[in-house]
Order: C-alpha cells, then structure tokens, then sequence
C-alpha cells in the first residue's frame, strides 16, 4: 500500500493531530489519523499516547483485525485514564482509520475522524462521526445539523479513559487495488470540505499527488484548526 498524508497545525500554535501507519508481520496494513483534544499541551500528549499504545500492542500480535484494533485502543485507553489521574483539565482522543488485507477493508472510527472510500473517483463509503449533532438528527430531535452548529465538535465517543464510550465503530467491505482510493482526515479538513467537495477536487486531478497538492492549497488558506489527511492506494 501506499499512502500521502499531510498534518498540520493550521492557525494554531502546536498541531494536536497524528497519523499512525503500520503493517504487521503478515501483511496487513493499517492507516489512521489521530486527533488529540485537551487544553494546552493535553490534546498532544494524548494523542501521542494513544499513537504508542496502539502501536506498542500491534507490534504483538501477527495480523490486525477488528478484534485486535479494539484491544490495541482499550491498551491506550487505560493509559490515557493514568495520565489523567491528578490532572485538572481533561484529556483524549478521537481516532479512525482502515485496516486492508488484500482485497478486504475495515473501517473503524471514534468519534469525528472521517474516512471516505472512492471507488473509480466515486464515493463509496463515508463514516458518520459521532457527534452530539449526528445523534440528536438521529433521534429525530432536529433535523437540520445547523441548528446545534455550535455543538458540532462535541464528540459521543472518544478515548479518554473511559472504555464504554471508547467501542469503535467497525464496517467492512471489499478493496479493488486497481480502482479505489481512501481518504481519511481529522475535522480539521471535513469542517471545511463536505465529501462532495472532495469527490469534486478528486476528479478534476490525475494523481494522488495532486491530490494531495491541491487540498493543502486549499486548506492552507481557509482551515482555523489543526488538519491532518492521509491519501490511500495500492499503488
């Protein structure tokens, strides 16, 4: 696999996000971005924690899955709840990324990292984040997200010490090495790019590269906050 990714501190003074890529001893490949969230220098920290652990446990195990992603998360869970213990100010991390074994894919995802999947430059996939605004439109208690706009970073899920609300979302489907192309990003990006936009940049370009070019372009000039995107394909 490989991959372009891009993080970077927006119109902020440190860049809270990461990007995790690893393959394990079999093959399997996985790609995430990580958004750290905490005042100061927490949302760092913590992402940087969650980067390690995770990492630390698929270093383990011969092949990633959906069983082990959750047990690699539940590792930086509790050692996210350690390095809170005695703080004041809260701290964690939303996480999402893919997990590709040949020609099969999981989607996984908490809270509002986005992943898109593109099959021949068309939208194929797009995981909902797990905001407050997404779960009150479920419910039916609004209909329109612009009514709780200034909720929409407020995250249902994510990992800061607490494991019921650190369950990842999981979804698979096929991977076509020689049509697909997967787009993961922080909030950072799809605050400022709805996934038609994306689709609309991803067509008007020939390679990932300008791909990749043309959105920190675009990012450079209207993003506020940290973004972080990475570009996936076989090749």
């Amino acid at each position: 696999m490989n991959s372009i990714a891009l993080s970077h501190a927006g119109k902020r003074e440190t860049n809270q996000d990461l990007i995790l890529e690893y393959t394990s001893f079999d093959g399997t490949y996985l790609f995430s971005v990580i958004d750290g969230m905490g005042g100061y220098e927490y949302g760092e920290i913590a992402s940087k924690l969650v980067s390690e652990n995770i990492l630390a446990y698929l270093s383990t195990i011969k092949t990633i899955d959906a069983y082990h992603i959750q047990k690699a998360i539940n590792k930086s869970n509790l050692a996210i709840r350690q390095r809170k213990n005695g703080l004041q100010m809260g701290m964690g991390a939303t996480i999402g990324g893919i997990i590709i074994k040949e020609t099969y894919i999981i989607y996984f995802w908490i809270g509002d990292v986005k992943i898109l999947h593109f099959r021949n430059k068309k939208l194929l996939f797009e995981s909902l984040p797990h905001s407050l605004v997404n779960k009150l439109i479920e419910s039916g208690s609004i209909t329109e997200g612009t009514q709780l706009s200034k909720f929409r970073h407020v995250v249902t899920r994510s990992i800061q010490g607490n494991l019921e609300n650190s369950q990842a979302e999981i979804h698979s489907s096929s991977f076509k090495p020689d049509t697909d192309l997967i787009f993961i990003c922080s909030d950072g990006v799809h605050d400022q790019l709805e996934s038609l936009q994306v689709e609309n940049l991803l067509n008007k370009v020939e390679t990932p590269l300008a791909f990749k070019e043309a959105l920190e372009e675009k990012l450079l000039i209207v993003a506020s906050d940290n973004f972080t995107f990475g570009i996936i394909t076989s090749n």
